[in-house]
């Protein structure tokens, strides 16, 4: 017998304009989401159970097929959207030697291949490489424990708290710069140790899925903060100033692509009609007025299909305040990651993505890092770490 989990639609006007709801029949009352209802979905009296009720969660129609075999629709916040079909959810299996799980994409395509939470690893599950363009996906579990299956390593707002923990609180201050439309806090810290006069600004996670950036910009920061004689010195002439997790709303919810007001946070940084975005801007122009301080290199992480490095175009009437250095910055990662050969696409700064903003604005170098959404998570660290190094060798040497 097939059982259905099926949800109905409703519309509402709320913060930040028409958000869709969908109603489900769940075991618990669970806190209703735009697009996907968050509870605890039971079958095979309750031998089977799925989860959708916790940060970074995104399951919208859970279908029973026959005892082992259930299919999950994974929809997106609102469209039109980038293809970034992100999906997590738990699974319980009692009794079940194996259980069969369909992803379907009903507006989009298969893009990130399934992984499991095993203890603290995430780990990959086998024989689920298929064509970019399928609509959806199918992969075996088998387990009596409750499994965590994600797209990517979940990084909601809890693991970010948890590693702003762990840097070390000697070297930096840490401070909510805003709120973002659902009212979560937005951080940015900041090193001392030198007279704050150049900067270095670091930002990401304004997409939600792009969990390979933000663990980029990690390995980026934390080789910063080391204890190496090549960060110490670097830290006595440059402030990093670090704004690390600018959607909690969108990364909470377990978004494609967008924050809770359904918009492209990556595409507000000319009209800037969003909180998390002029939160971001008021700091940084506040701290360069307030300090008599230029901004001298800007990176933003993000993922996509493979790396790619989105460079400010040379203008005419255009400068920056260190010109050139972004490339010799790439020519110098190249030499020192074996094998390295990056995409690079530079465009003009005169848009309204971030990079565009630091170089128009801040006079800053600045670019857009996208990390491969496949990229080993050792080499994906490696290539944070590089980065950091050979930025800080240019700029000591400037």
């Amino acid at each position: 017998m097939m059982v259905i989990v099926r949800t109905k639609f409703f519309f509402f006007l709320g913060l930040g304009g028409l958000l869709l709801l969908s109603c489900t029949k769940k075991l618990h009352s669970g806190r209703a989401e735009v697009g996907s209802v968050k509870g605890v979905f039971s079958f095979n009296s309750g031998t089977v159970v799925f989860k959708n009720n916790f940060a970074g969660a995104r399951m919208n129609e859970v279908v029973q097929e026959n005892d082992s075999s259930f299919s999950i629709k994974i929809l997106p916040e609102n469209e039109p959207i980038n293809p970034s079909p992100w999906y997590a959810f738990k699974v319980y299996g009692k009794g079940q030697k194996r259980l069969q799980i369909r992803l379907d994409y009903p507006v989009s395509k298969h893009r990130y291949s399934p992984k499991i939470k095993h203890g603290d690893e995430w780990i990959p599950v086998e024989g689920t490489k298929v064509a970019a363009n399928e609509k959806s996906l199918t992969f075996a579990l088998q387990s009596v424990d409750t499994i965590l299956v994600a797209a990517q390593e979940v990084m909601s707002s809890r693991e970010q708290g948890e590693w702003l923990k762990k840097l070390p609180a000697k070297l930096i201050r840490t401070e909510i710069i805003g709120h973002s439309l659902g009212g979560k806090p937005i951080t940015a810290f900041s090193t001392g140790g030198s007279n704050g006069k150049k900067l270095v600004v670091v930002l990401s996670r304004q997409h939600p899925p792009e969990v390979t950036g933000y663990m980029a910009m990690q390995a980026f920061v934390e080789k910063i903060l080391d204890q190496s004689e090549l960060s110490k010195q670097f830290r006595k002439k440059y402030e990093l100033v670090v704004i690390p997790f600018i959607n909690p709303d969108g990364v909470d919810l377990g978004y494609w692509r967008h924050s809770l007001a359904g918009v492209d946070l990556n595409r507000d940084w000319q009209d800037f009609k969003q909180p998390e975005t002029r939160a971001v801007r008021d700091f940084l122009l506040k701290k360069l007025e307030d300090q008599g301080a230029v901004t001298s290199f800007g990176i933003d992480f993000h993922s996509t299909y493979q790396d790619v490095l989105y460079t400010n175009e040379d203008q005419p009437g255009q400068t920056t305040s260190m010109p050139g250095l972004t490339k010799r910055w790439i020519e110098a990662m190249s030499q020192a990651i074996p094998g390295f050969v990056p995409s690079v696409k530079p465009s003009p700064n005169g848009g309204n993505v971030s990079k565009s903003w630091m170089g128009r604005v801040l006079k800053a170098e600045a670019l857009t890092y996208e990390v491969g959404d496949d990229t080993p998570r050792a080499e994906l660290r490696q290539k944070g770490v590089i980065a950091a190094q050979e930025l800080m060798r240019l700029l000591l040497a400037n």
